[in-house]
């Protein structure tokens, strides 16, 4: 089980550090506060494969990344990822490299969904 990430009456998160709430709480931690993105979340129990940040700076982000789709998709994502997609013959990584936080997540996904 992961922290929750409060937020304020304007949808922004609350910096578990000092108490203030932004858009985007990694920014703010980064530069004030000095931890990485990852040291906070460890820190505070938050899951490091999610964004702490306001959905109005969701959206913002997500607009911005539609506006230059050709470079942010085709020379971001696809050609510089050629690189770090699985190989064929690769053993990938063991069990010992995984995070704990990845392996709750995997479980989850593996276990059947109770609702259908």
């Amino acid at each position: 089980m992961y922290g929750v990430v409060e937020y304020n009456e304007e949808g922004k998160p609350k910096c578990e550090i000092c108490g203030q709430h932004f858009d985007r709480v990694v920014s703010h931690v980064r530069q004030k506060h000095k931890l990485s993105a990852l040291e906070y979340k460890k820190q505070f129990g938050f899951d490091v494969k999610k964004g702490i940040c306001s959905q109005r700076s969701k959206n913002l982000s997500r607009s911005k990344a539609f506006e230059n789709y050709n470079k942010v998709i085709q020379l971001n994502l696809i050609n510089k990822g050629l690189s770090t997609r699985f190989k064929k013959g690769s053993k990938g990584r063991t069990k010992e490299q995984i995070s704990e936080q990845s392996r709750i997540r995997l479980s989850n996904q593996l276990k059947p969904n109770n609702n259908e």
